[in-house]
């Protein structure tokens, strides 16, 4: 009996970290949908109490991409979800974050979009739709690093759709233009069309 105990400690002890660790969302598989939805998540410093929390809520229902927000008290997040076909700017959280008197630190993103090589770099290219009705697109610069030649080396078309969940880091070479923001890559999801 104690044999068999010290088995199963072992043999989660060994599997436990490679889930923790894997590139691949399995919360996707048991989660749903619901778990591949675009968000951008904020850590707000000094968001103490439910007052603080409704004068930023007030300020986040300003931004026009915004269908829903969250704001955990506890763990001093706001989790943010866009329009349908509409995109969050990273800067336009951050303002307004900070109009409400607050410090945004960390921001993670989970995204959908196309990988696309422009002026020598990968980018995640999103392509929505602004308040006017005009197509917009953005192009994330991914980290070059393991996990994007994991990724590249899973695609099996070029036109895939993915899923993307990382951290959002100000580093920019030269020749981006669009923000100054690089996401590194925690998750990622090729998303199959169903034909």
């Amino acid at each position: 009996m104690k044999t068999r105990k010290l088995r199963t400690w072992i043999t989660a002890a060994f599997i436990m970290p490679a889930l923790l660790i894997s590139p691949v969302v399995f919360a996707a598989e048991k989660g749903g949908k619901a778990d591949l939805k675009p968000k951008v998540t904020v850590a707000v410093d000094g968001l103490t109490c439910p007052f603080c929390a409704y004068g930023l809520e007030k300020r986040i229902k300003k931004l026009s991409a915004v269908r829903e927000s969250t704001i955990n008290i506890k763990k001093g997040t706001v989790e943010l979800f866009p329009k349908k076909g509409q995109h969050i700017e990273i800067d336009a959280v951050k303002d307004a974050v900070k109009s409400g008197g607050f410090t945004p630190r960390e921001i993670r993103v989970a995204l959908v979009g196309k990988l696309v090589e422009w002026n020598g770099e990968t980018v995640l290219s999103i392509v929505s739709t602004d308040e006017k009705g005009q197509k917009d697109e953005t192009k994330y610069l991914l980290k070059a690093n393991e996990q994007l030649k994991k990724l590249k080396a899973s695609m099996k078309s070029p036109d895939e759709s993915l899923f993307i969940a990382g951290k959002v880091v100000k580093e920019t070479p030269d020749k981006h233009t669009d923000h100054p923001y690089t996401i590194i890559i925690e998750k990622y999801l090729a998303l199959s069309k169903k034909g």
